[in-house]
């Protein structure tokens, strides 16, 4: 297809057909006046102002000649947009909870797609709905549930996580070791960078006791705040708390776009929300927003999106109650001298004493990251053991476990007297012997104080 427009000349008749000539009114359509433009995108006018091109009242392309998610990259470098990013994990629900604001909106879905060049070919498609701001421009919201092989579909979600103004991950019901472990592919995102986004909203929409202490160990890495939310029991709910969270970052940051000013979009800040009321068209578009997602349930009340209810973000609660915390006299300086005493055996190249209910270093010899590394993943390890066993039915005693690895030993094994704490040790293996390390810990298991009744 050619990139230019081209308009074909009416016929006139020959001279000498007993037609009219040409008035000076069709003249003046043959020779329009000449103008200049800057560049092609603007004689076609359609240049991007975001990510694609509009080709429909519902879709918007992108072509390229490389991998999707190196284009995308490219993009977002390029343009660096606003926008919002929701993410689900253990869950499907972000998808649908932005067909029913576009619906409240009154506004369609939109579909960005990637095709490869020359032959059209629909690489991946992504969905987001366009809110109006205030300034009249539009705010996109995508959802990673994106259409595309694993590999391209996992990049672009990491990507539009990375580069948004503001991500949502909405965590479904997940057991304490699913969640720790679909987690991991966001935490070692963040740290292998670049990740430019600092605002990171975790929201529970199921139970997710240990999505709290999962928070904790993200928050500050790379720079990234974090905050979790309560949990969510209705997706309208959950986009109260993603208004309330971008209102809170743009009075944070005047250089961002303000949120849209009435309910078919995302709360302004106004003096209103402060003072706990919520304007009547704001409500009726959250109530339209969430039919279709909550349609079991009675439409909620506009006291429901208050900010003194949903739009108020708490600070991060607790991991967990601390009734099961080992009661030592000077814990620390005990813990400590244990872990330095772990590390002096013989071939041990890393020592961590954690919490297993909390899956926090309480000591260890080592970087703090590794530390961290080593209870979380020592607590999930305990916890699968533990899961098998009672399935096999063979009993309910704390596991001891030793894992062999191509250079490495692990070692995994409760403290004496202390079931919520444990010792994880990375052993390697050209210098250690599991039986010679196990023979020094029970030594050093004799020097820790009995443990307070």
């Amino acid at each position: 297809m050619p990139d230019t427009l081209q308009a074909r000349r009416p016929p006139y008749p020959a001279a000498g057909s007993g037609a009219s000539a040409p008035g000076p009114r069709d003249t003046e359509l043959l020779m329009p006046a000449t103008q200049l433009v800057s560049d092609r995108e603007a004689y076609l006018d359609n240049a991007p102002s975001d990510i694609g091109r509009r080709v429909s009242d519902e879709q918007h392309e992108l072509f390229v000649v490389c991998r999707p998610a190196e284009a995308m990259q490219q993009q977002l470098a390029q343009l660096a947009p606003d926008f919002i990013a929701i993410h689900d994990l253990g869950a499907a629900i972000s998808a649908r909870l932005l067909a029913a604001v576009a619906a409240a909106s009154a506004r369609k879905m939109q579909k960005l797609v990637i095709r490869r060049q020359g032959f059209g070919t629909a690489l991946a498609t992504i969905e987001f709905a366009e809110l109006p701001l205030p300034s009249g421009k539009l705010l996109r919201i995508y959802t990673t549930r994106i259409d595309a092989d694993t590999q391209t579909r996992q990049q672009l979600a990491q990507l539009l996580l990375a580069h948004s103004r503001l991500a949502v991950v909405m965590v479904g019901d997940l057991p304490p070791h699913a969640l720790e472990s679909s987690l991991e592919p966001l935490r070692q995102a963040i740290a292998a960078g670049p990740w430019p986004n600092r605002q990171l909203l975790l929201m529970p929409m199921g139970n997710a006791p240990s999505l709290p202490a999962e928070a904790a160990s993200l928050d500050g890495a790379g720079g990234v705040m974090v905050r979790c939310t309560p949990q969510v029991g209705r997706p309208a709910e959950a986009w109260a708390f993603i208004t309330g969270a971008w209102n809170r970052l743009n009075a944070a940051d005047g250089t961002a776009p303000a949120a849209p000013a009435a309910g078919p979009g995302l709360a302004a800040r106004a003096p209103s929300f402060q003072s706990g009321t919520v304007p009547a068209a704001r409500s009726v578009a959250f109530r339209a927003a969430s039919a279709d997602l909550d349609a079991h349930e009675p439409p909620p009340t506009a006291a429901a999106y208050a900010p003194t209810q949903p739009l108020e973000l708490t600070p991060m609660p607790p991991a967990r109650a601390a009734a099961a915390q080992p009661q030592i006299p000077g814990h620390a300086v005990v813990w400590t001298g244990y872990v330095q005493r772990c590390a002096a055996i013989k071939g041990v190249a890393q020592a961590c004493v954690f919490d297993v209910d909390r899956q926090r270093p309480l000591a260890y010899s080592g970087a703090q990251r590794s530390a961290e590394r080593l209870a979380a993943k020592g607590a999930m390890l305990l916890a699968v053991m533990a899961d098998a066993a009672d399935a096999l039915a063979l009993g309910s005693a704390p596991p001891d476990a030793a894992v062999t690895l191509a250079e490495h030993y692990l070692l995994l094994r409760p403290l004496p007297g202390r079931p919520n704490v444990a010792l994880h040790l990375v052993i390697e293996r050209s210098h250690g012997n599991l039986g010679a390390v196990r023979a020094a810990l029970h030594q050093i298991d004799q020097t820790l104080p009995a443990p307070a009744g």
